[in-house]
């Protein structure tokens, strides 16, 4: 059996495996850490859990964009490594969502036990989702429909592949990759302490990434004031992650009874 999700046109895979927590926020909100917090707390109880993260695939997207153009900017030995990357984030920026498909599908973009493969490997974090430059085309990357489908598919078929518990962060998480997901969190953050806990991006730049994501048309961002429906908003500006973490278990247990108590 296939379902839509609200912001697709086509049909997806149903979820079978539920033992889903899905957690949205925009940049720097904690959910990426949150989740690894989770995760290791659980492994550490026993507890099978996968970190799925969309925003790792629409990185891998975006580097497989960056570095098909990187090497096509003309004149390239006469122009400084900042001229090179600005004139290559532009011709990404001129890609249609067929050309980015075309890309990752040529880079053979999977997702494995959580983890980015490119190229029938494990991607690089520092290197390639995380090298100069991938950053500022996420979004662009992501504002195609096409593209979020396509990341979508990947995301729900990790999680039925996994026997076990599944966390997921992203920006559309709860309303539109896996809005039947049981536990749906919104972590928020002011934009100046975003600015801190992120060495990538100044707040100028965080502001204005998550204005971007909040008017995509598809898969936008929620507001706090209307996170969506079933979706428990987290502000996370005066917790530790371990607090958060500690919050949020309690949550999961009182859905998930068969966990463990975080005391044991």
């Amino acid at each position: 059996m296939e379902e839509a999700t609200p912001d697709s046109n086509g049909p997806m895979i149903d979820l079978v495996n539920r033992r889903v927590v899905a957690v949205d926020g925009g940049a720097a909100t904690g959910k990426g850490r949150l989740i690894d917090e989770l995760s290791k707390l659980m492994r550490l109880k026993g507890v099978p859990v996968v970190h799925l993260s969309s925003g790792s695939l629409y990185r891998a997207v975006a580097c497989a964009a960056l570095e098909y153009s990187r090497p096509r900017v003309t004149g390239s030995r006469s122009k400084t490594d900042a001229k090179i990357l600005a004139e290559a984030l532009g011709m990404v920026r001129e890609m249609n969502p067929e050309k980015l498909l075309e890309l990752a599908v040529a880079r053979k973009l999977e997702m494995h036990g959580g983890v980015v493969w490119l190229d029938g490997a494990a991607a690089s974090v520092d290197d390639q989702l995380k090298a100069p430059g991938v950053g500022n085309v996420v979004s662009f990357v992501a504002s195609f429909l096409e593209v979020r489908e396509f990341v979508n598919v990947l995301i729900r078929r990790q999680v039925n592949e996994f026997d076990g518990y599944v966390l997921i962060d992203g920006r559309d998480i709860t309303h539109t990759v896996v809005p039947d997901a049981p536990v749906k969190l919104l972590l928020t953050v002011a934009s100046h302490v975003a600015a801190i806990r992120s060495p990538e991006h100044t707040e100028q730049e965080i502001i204005a990434r998550d204005e971007a994501d909040r008017n995509h048309i598809h898969g936008a961002l929620r507001h706090a004031d209307d996170p969506g429906a079933d979706v428990l908003v987290v502000p996370t500006d005066d917790h530790s992650p371990e607090t958060v973490r500690d919050f949020v278990y309690g949550l999961m247990k009182q859905t998930f009874t068969d966990l463990p108590d975080i005391g044991e």
